[in-house]
């Protein structure tokens, strides 16, 4: 069991509670230079308005207890922020310090297909963007390679907002998000020498095909970019464990969570506090296991196991309108399901404590 430091858990809490902010970001609208706190004021606010879900309340405490305790969340500035109705949201705070801390949101509503293309090993086309320090994009290059729409969506950004705000090697960045935004976080630092440190949060993992392509694409940078990502998941997080991973084994961290459920705040008390480290959960491992499987599936064929799986949610969880145009035919999705159960049902038998 990896057991992280004092200063790492420190430093990890503080960007985990941006995190948490970017699962309720969209209930109000931040402007430039506002403070956390008159951001989570403004939040508080708007209670009364119009009904909240009793687990975006429950954030919205945690996220004023943290706040109050932390003069460092409390004056916080946003500088960037960008929100789409079922895509990617993101913002970026300068903190008093002089540091800038950036965090990508969960996955929106319509991002679910999106995921299961990161797993696919199905090349598809992306457009990579450059901009100059006005924020206008000066040239692009296309690839037919690994990566998936939002992820390309959010490397573009940041480049965006680094330029826009002349940042440099010398600046002080650590990116994080949850779920879909960690793993949007990860692919940004393999990209980028900018980043100072990473914080995937429950993030999940790539292709092997991801792998190559990022580790051929950046040579020598590749690991010593890597070596900057954190990982931080709940003991019996699910959504870690898929695909492979970026992130070296030594940086791998597990806390104790409240519950099974997929969420940032069950690895957090009430105050915004980190609960104490413990081995990576049963479950967590059994979904690993299938995951192994059925990455190491070619992927003419994984691709139906990973795209009829996230269409599923999409349909159920996300009940949106897919972003890029993505669609997956109740053929595909049929077969997908059926290719997925193999793994699920032989792993059972292999996993000690599986459900």
């Amino acid at each position: 069991m990896n057991v992280p430091d004092e200063e790492l858990i420190r430093r990890a809490n503080t960007e985990a509670i941006y995190a948490l902010y970017m699962y309720i970001a969209h209930k109000t609208n931040p402007y430039w230079g506002q403070s956390f706190t008159s951001i989570i004021a403004g939040l508080a606010s708007t209670l009364h308005k119009k009904p909240w879900k009793e687990r975006n309340k429950h954030r919205l405490y945690i996220l004023t207890n943290a706040v109050t305790a932390n003069p460092v969340l409390a004056e916080s500035r946003i500088v960037e922020f960008t929100r789409s109705r079922n895509g990617m949201t993101a913002c970026a705070f300068r903190k008093p310090t002089g540091e800038f801390s950036v965090s990508f949101r969960g996955t929106g509503k319509g991002e679910w297909i999106d995921n299961g293309e990161g797993l696919s090993g199905i090349p598809e086309e992306n457009t990579y963007l450059f901009y100059d320090a006005n924020g206008k994009a000066i040239y692009k290059t296309v690839a037919q390679d690994y990566a998936t729409d939002q992820q390309v969506q959010a490397l573009n950004w940041f480049r965006y907002i680094t330029a826009k705000n002349q940042l440099n090697t010398s600046s002080s960045i650590a990116l994080s998000g949850h779920s879909k935004g960690g793993n949007k976080a990860q692919f940004v630092t393999a990209h980028s020498d900018l980043v100072r440190v990473c914080y995937s949060f429950d993030g999940q993992g790539f292709s092997p095909e991801a792998l190559v392509m990022l580790q051929e694409r950046h040579g020598s940078a590749y690991d010593m970019r890597r070596q900057r990502i954190i990982g931080i998941s709940a003991d019996n997080d699910y959504v870690n464990v898929l695909g492979k991973r970026l992130i070296p084994e030594k940086n791998l961290y597990f806390l104790q969570s409240n519950s099974g459920l997929h969420y940032l705040e069950a690895m957090m008390d009430d105050s915004g506090n980190f609960r104490a480290p413990c081995e990576q959960g049963n479950l967590s491992h059994y979904i690993q296991t299938v995951s192994d499987e059925i990455m190491e599936m070619p992927p003419g064929i994984r691709q139906y196991a990973t795209l009829g799986v996230m269409n599923v949610l999409q349909t159920f969880v996300g009940k949106d309108v897919p972003v890029n145009g993505d669609a997956v035919s109740l053929e595909q999705t049929i077969a997908g399901l059926t290719i997925a159960l193999g793994p699920l049902l032989r792993n059972i038998r292999k996993t000690k404590g599986a459900p």
